[in-house]
C-alpha cells in the first residue's frame, strides 16, 4: 500500500469532510508512522550491516535505527549509563559489550569492525511510494492514524478504541512474524 493510499483509506475511515481534519491527515499518518516505530519491531524490519566500520570505538547509527538485534559476536548490551562510569577509568570493563548513546553505537576502543543487525524504523513515504511497515502491515499504520485523527478531533473515547485496535493487530503481526523466522521444522541428527 502506497502513502497516498493509505491517506484514502484514512479518510474513508474517518468519514469527515471538514478541511481540517483532512488537512490534518498527512500530520496522523506521520504520528502514527513514529508511534508505532517505537513499539512494532517485526522479521519484515530485520537489516543488517555486515563490516559496521569503527572508529575509536564508535560508530554513527544507521538512519533508520530502532533497536539492535545483535552486535558483533554476541556483545552484550551494557546501559548508558554503566557505559559511561568504565569509559574514563577501566576500558577493559567494556570488553564483550556495547552500548547506544548519541545516536553512536560504542563499543571497547580495540574493535574496529563488527557485523550489526538491527530493526529498523519505517522510512517516511510520500506520494506513490512505500516501505516495509506500508507493503506488510498497512492495517497497523492505518488504525494508528485513525488513533492520531481522532485525537486531533478531540474524540478520545474513539481514540482509545483505535489504539488498542493497532496495538492488538501489532502485536498478532509480530507473533506471525516470529512465528515464520523459526518454522523449517525440527532439527535432526544423524549418527556415525
Amino acid at each position: 500500500m502506497t502513502y497516498d493510499d493509505l491517506r484514502a483509506a484514512l479518510s474513508a475511515y474517518m468519514k469527515r469532510t471538514d478541511p481540517e481534519t483532512i488537512a490534518n491527515e498527512p500530520t496522523a499518518l506521520e504520528m502514527a508512522r513514529l508511534a508505532v516505530a517505537q513499539v512494532f519491531f517485526p522479521r519484515e524490519a530485520e537489516l543488517t550491516v555486515p563490516a559496521l566500520a569503527i572508529v575509536g570505538g564508535a560508530s554513527p547509527l544507521p538512519t533508520d535505527y530502532g533497536r539492535a538485534l545483535a552486535v558483533g559476536d554476541d556483545l552484550e548490551y551494557m546501559p548508558p549509563r554503566v557505559w559511561q562510569l568504565f569509559e574514563g577509568t577501566d576500558t577493559d570493563a567494556l570488553a564483550g559489550s556495547y552500548t547506544v548513546l548519541g545516536g553512536q553505537l560504542l563499543v571497547h576502543p580495540s574493535i574496529t569492525s563488527l557485523r550489526f543487525s538491527y530493526f529498523g524504523r519505517p522510512q517516511a513515504i510520500i506520494g506513490a511510494a512505500s516501505n516495509w511497515l506500508s507493503t506488510n502491515f498497512a492495517p497497523v499504520w492505518l488504525h494508528a492514524a485513525r488513533a492520531e485523527q481522532y485525537r486531533f478531533i478531540e474524540d478520545m473515547p474513539s481514540a482509545d478504541q483505535a489504539d488498542a485496535y493497532w496495538q492488538g493487530l501489532a502485536r498478532t503481526f509480530a507473533g506471525e512474524s516470529e512465528t515464520t523466522r523459526r518454522a523449517g521444522g525440527a532439527l535432526k541428527m544423524k549418527g556415525r
